[in-house]
């Protein structure tokens, strides 16, 4: 699991697609599952689920980016795709 915080930075006029776009620069292969806009905190977050390769390894990550007072907040969960779904609903929660 990663979590991540930036302030002061690209909080404002990047939307939250091109922001996710930004965590799986270097991973190919993508197979998008799901990409859709939530509610998050009283504001509209991203979440998507994909299936990808970094440096040829198959990885499943669910990504959530949301943005909220001149802060982008990303949540990731990361896993070999025979492990992902053990620990998808700990990271939900």
């Amino acid at each position: 699991m990663n979590v991540y915080a930036r302030c002061g930075q690209d909080g404002e006029d990047v939307p939250l697609r091109s922001l996710t776009q930004h965590l799986l620069i270097g991973f190919t292969e993508r197979n998008y599952r799901e990409e859709k806009v939530i509610p998050m905190d009283g504001r509209e977050a991203m979440h998507t689920l994909v299936d990808a390769k970094l440096d040829g390894v198959p990885l499943s990550l669910s990504i959530y980016v949301l943005k909220k007072d001149g802060c982008v907040y990303d949540l990731v969960w990361v896993a070999p795709p025979e492990r992902f779904s053990a620990g998808i609903a700990a990271f939900d929660a």
